[in-house]
C-alpha cells in the first residue's frame, strides 16, 4: 500500500467544512490524491510561490539582481506584512522583498516584485510550471483593477512539486527558494499538528471565508510528498471576521496530520509486507 491509499484512508475519518480542494502525491510514487482538485478558487496569497519563482528566474538569467535595490512607494497595500507600517523605509534589496512576500506574506512586498517582473512573466512561468487554471492579473489586495487571482489545489501542488523537483529553477536558487519557504512564520495550518521534527515548506492564503495552505512534506532535507489544501465558502464567524483561525483552519491542520501519518507509515505489500 502506497501513499495515496494511506492517505484516502487517512482522509476517510474527517468532516470538511466549507468547500474543500485536495491535491496530494508522493513525489517518488507520483501517485495523486486529488478531491476538487481542479475548483478553481481565489487564489489569496498562494500565488506568492509562483512570483517568487518567477523572479528568481529572471535572476537566473541575469534580468534582475537579488542584491538591488527596489524603490518603494509611499502609498503601500495593506493587509499581511510589515512594510505598510514602516513607511521611513524607502527600499528594499528584491532579496528582503522575496523573504517579507513569502515568510510573513507581506501584500506591499509581494507588489513591488510583481512589478520587477511583469504579469507576462509571471504568465509565461505559470504555463510552464503545467498549471491550467491559475492566473495572476493584478496586484494583491487591488480589487477595483481588471483580472482575477485564481487558481487550484492541482495547479498549486504543480507548482511545488516543480520546485521540489528541480524544475522549476536551477540547483542554487532551488535551495534559496525552499529556504525561504521553510522560515515561514504563518504555521497555523498544514505544519501544525505534525511532530516537532517535521520538514515543511508552506505557503498559507487567507481571505474572509477562505483558508488555503500549500505544503512540501518529509522527515529530512529532501522534500517527499506535495500537498495542496484550498478551502472556501466557510461560513463560521471566525473565518468571516478576519484572516486567522476558524473552521478551515483547523481543518487543514488535520489534513496535515493525516499527510504526515500516510507519508511516514511503512509501505506495505499486498500480505502486508513491507514493500519495495
Amino acid at each position: 500500500m502506497g501513499y495515496a491509499a494511506r492517505f484516502e484512508a487517512e482522509l476517510a475519518g474527517l468532516e470538511l467544512p466549507g468547500r474543500a480542494g485536495i491535491a496530494s502525491w508522493d513525489l517518488r510514487e507520483n501517485a495523486p490524491v486529488l478531491r476538487g482538485a481542479e475548483v478553481e478558487v481565489h487564489s489569496a496569497s498562494t500565488i506568492k510561490v509562483l512570483v517568487m519563482i518567477t523572479a528568481l528566474r529572471a535572476v537566473a538569467d541575469g534580468r534582475l539582481d537579488l542584491d538591488a535595490q527596489v524603490e518603494l512607494p509611499a502609498e503601500r497595500t495593506r493587509g499581511t506584512g510589515v512594510l505598510f507600517e514602516v513607511p521611513s523605509v524607502p527600499r528594499a534589496s528584491l532579496r528582503d522583498l522575496i523573504n517579507l512576500m513569502i515568510v510573513v506574506s507581506d501584500n506591499a512586498a509581494t507588489n513591488a516584485v510583481i512589478d520587477q517582473v511583469g504579469f507576462t512573466a509571471i504568465a509565461e512561468c505559470t504555463a510552464d510550471l503545467g498549471c491550467t487554471s491559475t492566473r495572476i492579473e493584478r496586484h494583491i489586495m487591488d480589487t477595483g483593477a481588471p483580472g482575477v487571482l485564481q487558481t487550484t489545489a492541482l495547479d498549486q501542488a504543480r507548482v511545488l512539486a516543480a520546485l521540489a523537483e528541480g524544475v522549476a529553477l536551477p540547483p542554487q536558487l532551488t535551495r534559496h527558494a525552499l529556504t525561504v519557504l521553510s522560515r515561514q512564520q504563518v504555521v497555523d495550518r498544514i505544519p501544525l499538528l505534525l511532530p516537532e521534527n517535521a520538514r515543511c515548506w508552506n505557503k498559507t492564503g487567507e481571505i474572509k471565508g477562505l483558508r488555503h495552505d500549500v505544503a512540501l512534506l518529509s522527515t529530512d532535507d529532501t522534500p517527499q510528498v506535495v500537498l495542496a489544501v484550498l478551502v472556501d465558502q466557510l461560513t463560521d464567524a471566525v473565518s468571516n471576521k478576519g484572516y486567522r483561525g476558524g473552521d478551515g483552519v483547523e481543518a487543514i491542520a488535520a489534513i496535515g496530520l493525516a499527510a504526515w501519518r500516510a507519508m511516514t507509515q511503512p509501505t506495505t505489500g499486498s500480505h502486508g509486507a513491507d514493500g519495495a
